[in-house]
């Protein structure tokens, strides 16, 4: 077959697989673990695609990162999908799929060995470890940074081979594409100089050895000098990321300090997670979503690991010229796992089977291109005839059986990420005692109206680790949905206390405080909340109705005025600044703002009744619309069961608008026994009064 022709089959074939294998998540749901805050809490997104949106994805650190490519790409997703899980899935799968091709064309074209450039990309494509990379919506950083990862590999190899400032500008702006996907790109420069080692030999002192292929690519050489300032600008736009990334993970509370972990654990936990993602590789068996930080190895252990490690490395070293590929493959996973490794601690998970998505390629090329000469040499030291005649068939059966395994685990794995009740019972399976899978399977009880149960599962988590602020704040939400109000806000007030830049938090205790009519409180949590996230349209939302319950209504329209400028697709700010608007008698445009809240979110009653009232009672003929009025309640009170007396007398309100008084006369008798039957005295009284009037054949003014 020729060349070409095999290359497209393998293509084909390397897509096709990936993407049924991973055809199941298109009925996967959200997880409960950064999804809700990068898509479905991202009110951002619903902007859409325009001159606004682009100017918040580049401008505006969002969740502790500075990726506006990502947030792009899930506006391109909300554009076309909305709220549903599938399109977003489809993406991710997509995008990793396209990685896993790009993979097999560039390692073809340096290498020139088809078959074991086949081999890596398959690994790469259907390895168990890389599903929590595409089966998790809020990892699209990890499959759309590859994207990058892999055109600028290309767009390298063109430029070594050819040279010229336009080539070389392509590479610099393919790189910083690639760092506003992910700063993970930080060691692409170094991967690169592995790349001039082998297989590109672009060091003159380098002579060719086992291993060695000639490549598509010819690449003339280079001195060290020539070969390091090249990757200069590269490596000075690295050192920006990963500057501007510790400050923003620091500023979001993400980065844990010296006090929290020291550095002792953090080194032993980074020696020893290099070789448990290399097991994890090897036989992945038991993945997790979480893999707790144990705090302290043994000492045996860590010793076992150094040894392990500088062995390795040390024949990597030795081997550079006769098994060249050794070394590239070995520094590619110890060199792009560093900034992922532990040693600058994000998150408490002593390592994530996410992190070894690019670094897995270096062990795959070490694998599959030692494993080609390993058989060589099996056949010439046997002398087996049975080996000799048998060449191609052999390692292609092993190949084979190794790819059907992997996809056999890949899919099982993939099982458990279907939704964050099954993917955080499979964490706990593997460590019972894991504090944040105990926690984020309570929020996952909590979210589907398990409350008792989700209480009791947090009540575990806090046993644990009574440290835990995420815990603490998980059950006051849960205690608070089963009206234990009080009891809530002792917890969410903890969660603050252990840390006090919990803006979630803080915003659910205000709420509570606002339930419970206690509008100054819930102001003064507003105000500290707002200097933590001052773009925050939500905290500036739930702001303004505090300071209108306080009879405050010009400073309550201020902040609803920001809520709105921050966020304009944001619903309960309209609604919200609709009721300040109405109370400060400037109906016109109340209405507009009632209308937009409607138009984002039509089944919202209280919107519907409001608006309603207005357009049936007002004392101006050219606003009241009896017709609407009718029409906007009884949706409200469809929406509400007929069970809500002021609803009800808004229908009966706007029907004696319309002059339908016999129906009017009907809703307000409803209205007058519901408010009766609910000890809603003052309800009641008014309905009489407007039974009265109904009578009369006189519509209500206000």
């Amino acid at each position: 077959m020729r060349e070409s022709r095999r290359t497209v089959v393998i293509c084909a074939a390397l897509a096709l697989g990936t993407l049924v294998l991973y055809a199941p998540v298109l009925g996967f749901d959200f997880i409960d673990w950064d999804d809700p805050q990068y898509v479905i809490g991202n009110f951002h997104l619903r902007d859409g695609l325009d001159w606004r949106g682009l100017a918040w994805c580049l401008q505006t650190p969002y969740g502790s990162h500075w990726i506006p490519l990502v947030w792009l790409s899930y506006m391109l997703d909300y554009q076309f999908h909305a709220l549903n899980p599938s399109g977003y899935h489809v993406s991710n799968v997509l995008l990793h799929t396209a990685d896993a091709v790009l993979l097999f064309l560039i390692l073809k074209r340096m290498t020139g060995a088809f078959w074991r450039s086949a081999m890596v990309a398959a690994l790469f494509a259907w390895h168990p470890m890389h599903v929590e990379s595409v089966a998790w919506i809020a990892e699209r950083k990890d499959v759309l940074s590859a994207l990058f990862w892999m055109l600028t590999m290309w767009a390298y190899l063109n430029y070594a081979g050819k040279g010229g400032t336009g080539r070389y500008l392509l590479v610099l702006l393919l790189f910083v594409l690639g760092l506003m996907a992910k700063p993970m790109l930080v060691t692409l420069p170094f991967v690169l100089l592995l790349l001039d080692w082998w297989p590109l030999h672009r060091f003159p002192s380098k002579t060719p050895g086992g291993g060695m292929n000639p490549g598509e690519v010819s690449c003339p050489a280079k001195t060290w000098r020539q070969l390091i300032l090249e990757k200069a600008p590269m490596l000075l736009l690295a050192a920006g990321s990963s500057l501007l990334t510790t400050v923003l993970q620091s500023r979001g509370g993400a980065l844990a300090s010296l006090a929290q972990a020291p550095l002792e654990p953090r080194l032993q936990n980074a020696l020893v997670s290099y070789c448990r993602y290399v097991e994890k590789l090897i036989w992945p068996v038991d993945l997790s979503v979480i893999y707790p930080f144990p705090g302290a190895w043994p000492l045996a252990e860590i010793a076992t690991v150094v040894l392990l490690l500088a062995v390795i490395s040390g024949l990597a070293i030795r081997f550079r010229r006769r098994f060249s590929y050794l070394m590239t493959g070995w520094f590619w996973y110890l060199g792009t796992l560093v900034p992922v490794i532990g040693l600058v601690q994000v998150g408490a998970q002593a390592m994530a089977d996410r992190y070894a998505y690019i670094p897995s390629i270096g062990l795959f090329i070490m694998i599959c291109w030692g494993a080609f000469d390993l058989m060589n040499f099996g056949v010439g030291v046997l002398d087996n005839q049975f080996l000799k005649s048998h060449d191609q068939w052999v390692p292609g059966t092993l190949c084979l059986a190794t790819l059907a395994m992997c996809g056999l685990i890949t899919n099982k794995q993939l099982q458990y990420w279907k939704d964050s009740g099954t993917l955080f019972s499979h964490a706990l399976a593997i460590y019972p005692d894991n504090r944040i899978a105990l926690a984020s399977h309570g929020l996952f009880l909590y979210e589907h109206g398990l409350f008792p149960e989700a209480i009791i599962e947090l009540r575990k988590e806090l046993q644990i680790f009574p440290q835990d602020a995420r815990g603490h704040a998980f059950l006051g939400n849960a205690l608070s949905s089963t009206g234990k109000a009080d009891e809530a806000a002792a917890e969410l007030r903890i969660a603050l206390k252990l840390s006090p830049d919990l803006v979630l938090v803080r915003y659910e205790l205000a709420s509570i405080l606002l339930d419970k009519n206690l509008p100054g409180e819930a102001a003064a949590e507003c105000a500290i909340a707002l200097q933590y996230e001052p773009n925050s349209a939500g905290i500036h939302c739930l702001m303004g109705r505090a300071l209108g319950m306080q009879g405050r209504p010009d400073e309550a329209r201020a902040q609803l005025m920001e809520a709105v400028r921050l966020q304009p697709q944001f619903p309960d700010a309209h609604f919200q600044l609709a009721r300040v608007l109405n109370m400060q008698q400037n109906t016109t445009e109340a209405i507009a703002h009632y209308r937009k809240a409607l138009s984002l979110t039509p089944a919202m009653p209280e919107a519907l009744n409001d608006l309603a009232w207005i357009l049936a009672t007002d004392l101006h003929a050219d606003i009241r619309n009896g017709a609407e009025a009718v029409q906007l309640a009884r949706r409200a009170c469809a929406l509400t069961g007929n069970k809500m007396p002021l609803m009800m007398e808004t229908l009966a309100a706007a029907c004696a608008e319309a002059g339908d008084f016999d129906e009017a006369i009907a809703d307000a008798q409803k209205a007058h026994d519901l408010a009766v039957e609910q000890g809603k005295n003052e309800v009641a009284a008014k309905n009489g009064e407007l039974l009265e009037l109904f009578r009369s054949r006189h519509a209500y003014r206000e």
